[in-house]
């Protein structure tokens, strides 16, 4: 008899054998059939045949009769098709759940490689410590500079400079602090050559060698800023500093050189 042979691939791919998916179809074709006769129909041979048809009762997919000689019919293939067809959803739910808990937990989970930073002292240590590691340039976009960090900042960045280092600069004319006004712009000139002015946020990001960021906060009241509620969120990620680098060079160039 002819077979299909995708068919006959589609109950293979749901655990049968090649005789097994064979002597299922054939069942549905002829419907019940001794053995004998459906072994000569299928062309599996007699050695196998009981065996073929032992375990397709055993799996669900054949019925069997007491009767002498024993009589072999399929069942309904909807309804044995349609249990398969949950099983395999359910081990597929299954799998899912357990691979992707093993995927999360392994393949993705990273170290924890950024800390926050908190209070005005502890903050400027990070931005030193920051600009003493620098080995090719130094990049400052935004206008939250904290009192006491401008004085470190003046005594630092000539230093840092003298090794080579470059440093630009994107910040704001001035900034109210609750500690007074800091003339940010003209401070800066003094100390770095590339300094450009542009309505930069009340936040702040340095970009060290495109390897690592720090981003400085604080809560502002009517544009002024509180440095006593500051932190900072130290990142040593070049990917993050990579994409920071790009963005501060496209707004370092749509703003023109300050004098």
């Amino acid at each position: 008899m002819h077979f299909n042979d995708q068919t006959l691939s589609i109950l293979r791919s749901l655990g049968l054998t090649y005789y097994e998916a064979k002597a299922y179809y054939a069942l549905i074709a002829v419907g019940s059939s001794g053995a004998a006769a459906l072994s000569e129909k299928t062309a599996i041979p007699r050695s196998r045949i009981y065996d073929v048809l032992s375990r397709l009762i055993q799996e669900g997919w054949v019925n069997s009769t007491d009767s002498r000689p024993m009589q072999y019919s399929a069942r309904n293939p909807r309804e044995i098709l349609g249990e398969k067809r949950e099983r395999f959803v359910t081990d597929v739910n299954a799998a899912s759940l357990e691979l992707s808990s093993m995927y999360y937990q392994t393949v993705e989970k990273e170290p924890p490689n950024a800390w926050i930073v908190r209070g005005e002292e502890k903050i400027i240590t990070r931005v030193l410590d920051l600009l003493k590691r620098a080995r090719n340039e130094v990049l400052f976009l935004g206008s939250l500079y904290l009192p006491g960090e401008m004085d470190a900042l003046e005594r630092s960045l000539p230093m840092i400079q003298e090794r080579g280092v470059v440093i630009r600069a994107l910040v704001r004319e001035s900034i109210n602090t609750d500690k007074g006004e800091i003339m940010l712009a003209d401070k800066l000139r003094r100390l770095i050559p590339e300094v450009r002015v542009m309505y930069a946020p009340a936040i702040k990001f340095i970009i060290a060698d495109r390897m690592e960021v720090m981003i400085m906060f604080s809560s502002t009241t009517d544009e002024m800023i509180d440095s006593s509620n500051a932190l900072a969120i130290w990142m040593p990620r070049s990917e993050v500093a990579e994409l920071m680098y790009d963005n501060f060079n496209m707004l370092w160039n749509s703003e023109k050189p300050s004098s």
